[in-house]
């Protein structure tokens, strides 16, 4: 998907550049959606009127302290149209500015996990779901009409999300813990930043709503999703090929995981390590023909812990998009 940047160029909301939630006195951060759901006819989208702005427009808003935009733009999503939705393909950037200080609004393609009936007030009076033409015209900005010709324009896909264990503790300091399994480097539990990034992954994960979770049985790995697996209700299926010690002995065993896996398209995340990610994303390459992909590149072993790899696929199978998901 070519990643296109614009502005709308009369966009009332530009008169409210207070510093605060969402804001720094660089730039406000805020994300949104193209809310797709299949319809009777076929595809539609959800588009908002603010009666405060007059407007018709795509869910979006600014981002609270500390959140991460993904997380921004499904609770946008959930409190401007009553739909839960999972996050699809990045669709880029919007950018323009608020008295004087640079907005930037980010959106993703997002698709509908539930939904329940939403009661107007101020800030979102009407919900209307719409075909593509008829969304068109009836929103107000040119950018929204442009990002729901290309999100229309994508499939529906499901995230296989391929991540790297938060920070663990270091080895020598484990070996050295007097901890009675502080000889099997399996046991090595995450330090203090690890948790925390473990807590803050069970909410980016969440936007992306995979229903299924498969780690390497190291300790380090359970403790990275066992927060999400908590917060959705999900159990935890162990590897051992995922693990280090699994694809040492037996690297084959971890490609022949990897492309089984892989025969399922469902929204999945697996978490594994960083010696493991080369055998790992070799096979994904291979598997899904990634050779030659535009976005090849994300594709890359060498993740920080606590980051990720998202292929978006298709129901066929291929690959729509891939990103990388910082910590």
């Amino acid at each position: 998907m070519a990643r296109r940047a614009g502005r709308a160029p009369t966009d009332p909301s530009r008169g409210f550049g207070l510093i605060g939630a969402g804001m720094s006195r660089d730039q406000i951060e805020a994300a949104g959606v193209v809310l797709v759901r299949r319809g009777p006819h076929g595809p539609e989208v959800a588009v908002v009127h603010r009666p405060h702005r007059a407007d018709w427009s795509l869910p979006k808003g600014k981002l609270d302290p500390g959140e991460r935009p993904e997380v921004a733009a499904v609770r946008e999503a959930w409190e401007e149209t009553g739909v839960t939705c999972a996050l699809g393909p990045s669709l880029g950037s919007r950018h323009y500015e608020v008295d004087g200080v640079a907005k930037r609004v980010r959106y993703w393609r997002a698709t509908v996990v539930s939904e329940l009936p939403r009661v107007a007030d101020a800030e979102v009076d009407e919900v209307r779901w719409l075909r593509r033409k008829a969304a068109r015209t009836l929103l107000t900005y040119q950018d929204d009409r442009d990002l729901v010709d290309v999100a229309l324009a994508m499939p529906d896909t499901e995230p296989t999300i391929v991540l790297r264990h938060a920070e663990a503790m270091k080895r020598a300091l484990w070996r050295e813990s007097g901890d009675p399994q502080s000889d099997a480097d399996a046991a090595r539990p995450l330090n203090d930043a690890g948790m925390e990034q473990a807590h803050g992954l069970a909410a980016l994960l969440a936007a992306y709503a995979p229903r299924r979770i498969i780690s390497s049985d190291a300790r380090r790995c359970r403790a990275t999703v066992e927060p999400y697996a908590a917060r959705a209700g999900l159990g935890v299926a162990l590897q051992h090929a995922l693990s280090e010690e699994g694809c040492a002995d037996d690297p084959d065993s971890t490609v022949e995981l990897v492309t089984a896996l892989l025969d399922a398209v469902e929204p999945v995340v697996w978490c594994t390590h960083r010696p493991v990610l080369p055998m790992v994303l070799r096979a994904v390459a291979k598997r899904l023909r990634l050779h030659g992909h535009r976005d090849v590149a994300a594709v890359d072993p060498r993740l920080k812990p606590g980051t990720a790899i998202v292929l978006h696929r298709a129901m066929d199978g291929s690959v729509v998009a891939i990103e990388k998901l910082d910590a």
